[in-house]
């Protein structure tokens, strides 16, 4: 297993990595709560993954938190890394790859530059992941358009792929919407853990339309765009029944239905 603590960046920061943020991530992973929560990969997303996965391919996990996808592609491709800000995160990551004696699994973070560093000496990727959100999670729009320009710049031109999921405006957090009277979609939330410490969390939701603008933004090109799942993520891996449901649904609703919205696109 393979990782570097470059000097720190000068570019902008990803995330807030202000305390309360960091406390969050910390929280919400050492706690066991976000694998409780989410303990496999969506079915839907996971197959439209393997369609880019071969014995050759280089794969770049962008937020890839406790390896939740990340996990899964031991012994698929040539060459995966994973990012993440949190360093209770990236701490899972390595003791899960030793458990699992994945020494070759690069573990960048939590610093950004180990994305380009990394770039650098290994070369560009044919996949990026950024799923379930984890763009929503960086609310701060300078922050994301930072973010995403460092995933193009990891992506090999034409051939490569980004696989990016994010929260949809219309079907989340509407309660939050409501009282903050906000139109820009920012909402804060909390989730409780088992000993009943709440993990607050800020989060960015999009509408289909802001999604591909942020990508065209960053000079993406869009491929297709759907929905990543109509039912609730959490229902889908727990019930048989919704996912068969789900899966259904899915290639036929439109984005602005979905429960997250999905986009591939390419630079």
């Amino acid at each position: 297993m393979q990782g570097h603590k470059p000097p720190p960046s000068a570019t902008p920061p990803i995330t807030t990595a202000d305390a309360t943020t960091q406390a969050s991530y910390h929280l919400y992973f050492s706690s066991g709560l976000y694998d409780l929560r989410y303990p496999s990969p969506n079915r839907i997303m996971w197959q439209r993954i393997e369609q880019f996965l071969h014995a050759g391919a280089a794969v770049l996990d962008f937020g890839c938190g406790s390896g939740r996808y990340l996990m899964r592609l031991q012994g698929r491709v040539a060459r995966a890394a994973g990012f993440d800000v949190s360093p209770t995160a990236l701490e899972t990551i390595r003791e899960r790859a030793a458990r699992s004696e994945w020494h070759d699994l690069h573990v960048l973070g939590p610093d950004e530059a180990d994305i380009a560093d990394h770039t650098k000496a290994y070369g560009q990727v044919d996949l990026v992941l950024c799923l379930f959100g984890v763009l929503g999670h960086i609310t701060d729009e300078t922050a994301r358009a930072q973010a995403l320009l460092r995933m193009r710049e990891a992506l090999k031109p034409d051939s490569g792929r980004v696989l990016i999921s994010v929260p949809n405006r219309a079907r989340r957090f509407r309660a939050e919407q409501a009282r903050n009277r906000d139109t820009s979609g920012l909402v804060r939330y909390s989730r409780r853990t088992e000993d009943g410490q709440n993990v607050v969390l800020n989060y960015q939701l999009f509408d289909p339309e802001k999604l591909v603008q942020e990508l065209a933004a960053a000079g993406f090109n869009l491929r297709r765009i759907g929905c990543e799942s109509v039912l609730p993520e959490s229902w889908l891996l727990r019930n048989g029944l919704a996912r068969r449901l789900d899966a259904l649904l899915t290639p036929l609703c439109p984005p602005r239905w979905g429960y997250g919205i999905y986009a591939e696109a390419s630079c």
